[in-house]
């Protein structure tokens, strides 16, 4: 566990003569003795209530430091608080009855009946009690620190968790855009050479687009918007009467960003998933809303068992945008149509 305040040295050095001061108010004030401060107010009783302080936080210090070091974190067991509790008002008495003797014996001149007089019992309760106040802070601070500990453990397993789903999406490649890509080039050149140059021109752009991103967290929407191009002329090529795609001209603020291959991916995610033929065409429109998203829609018309392939990378996507923003990836259906809305990302650092 970090060093607590407890433990720092501006703490240990400004606190004890301010809670020095205190105690000696404290009393002045049980012995109705506060004129005494109009005559003088360096005295020795002062003087005393400060070594005092010293005194009673280092020696708690020093013993709730190895009480913690003996136990760990078994501290937070009852038994152990009252424990320590116990111990911490002991060792309080103890010092305090040890230094008020010596002071009134030694320096006052006083005999060894004094031990009995109201003055050293006040100053012993009073110092005992302001000890298990020491004690009490020093739990507080700690089950403070435990928790913020633990939230801070959390959050770190958290964000590695999306780093690493993160880095999944970005890594991840669809091997069966690769196979149906291969396909149609076969079919391509044994009836168009020209056709299947283009195609292969096109399909080394998707996956350049890919291959060159992949390390990145965040692109601009403009390239997003282009690979996706890229992409659907493939899929052009294998359904050239049955689809068709949309896109609403960018007109928002520079600078906005996707997760890399967001957008491609879900319009790969669409294509395979939706029922596609003559009669019922698949018709993509990609826009952006007035709430920062990227909104895709199409006619709703899903096969009746979904690739599990799909849904994880539906999952995935969900996860990592996540990881960016407390803006979620909106999936709706209303209508006959289908609507997934991406949000538009921004840093300020540049990419």
């Amino acid at each position: 566990m970090k060093k607590n305040l407890l433990d720092q040295p501006l703490f240990r050095i400004t606190v004890p003569p301010i809670y020095g001061l205190m105690m000696y108010f404290l009393i002045l004030l049980i012995n109705n003795d506060l004129g005494q401060i109009t005559d003088t107010v360096l005295t020795q009783e002062l003087l005393l209530c400060v070594v005092l302080a010293f005194l009673t936080s280092e020696s708690l210090r020093l013993t709730i430091v190895l009480f913690e070091k003996k136990v760990g974190h078994e501290l937070r067991r009852t038994g152990n608080i009252t424990l320590l509790f116990f111990t911490s008002l002991l060792i309080s008495a103890a010092i305090i009855f040890a230094a008020v003797y010596y002071y009134f014996s030694e320096i006052e001149g006083n005999s060894y009946f004094v031990l009995f007089k109201s003055n050293l019992i006040k100053l012993v309760s009073i110092y005992s009690i302001s000890g298990l106040l020491y004690t009490l802070f020093y739990l507080s601070i700690y089950f403070l620190s435990v928790k913020n500990e633990t939230e801070i453990k959390r959050e770190d397993l958290k964000r590695q968790n999306l780093e690493h789903q993160l880095e999944i999406f970005n890594n991840e490649i669809n091997p069966s855009l690769l196979f149906q890509s291969l396909e149609t080039l076969i079919s391509l050149v044994h009836h168009n050479i020209d056709a299947a140059e283009d195609f292969v021109d096109r399909l080394s752009l998707v996956y350049r687009y890919i291959l060159d991103n992949r390390k990145k967290e965040l692109v601009k929407v403009e390239d997003e918007l282009q690979a996706t191009k890229n992409l659907f002329l493939l899929f052009k090529e294998k359904y050239p009467e049955q689809i068709s795609l949309t896109i609403a001209p960018w007109t928002g603020e520079k600078g906005k960003l996707l997760v890399p291959n967001s957008l491609p991916m879900l319009l790969d995610c669409v294509v395979n998933s939706t029922i596609i033929s003559g009669y019922q065409p698949l018709n993509i429109r990609i826009s952006f809303d007035e709430e920062g998203y990227l909104v895709m829609q199409y006619q709703e018309n899903d096969k009746l068992s979904l690739d599990a392939m799909i849904k994880k990378r539906h999952k995935n996507l969900h996860q990592a945008f996540a990881y960016f923003s407390d803006k979620p990836v909106i999936q709706i259906k209303a209508y006959g149509d289908a609507f997934i809305k991406l949000p538009l990302l921004e840093l300020k650092e540049e990419l």
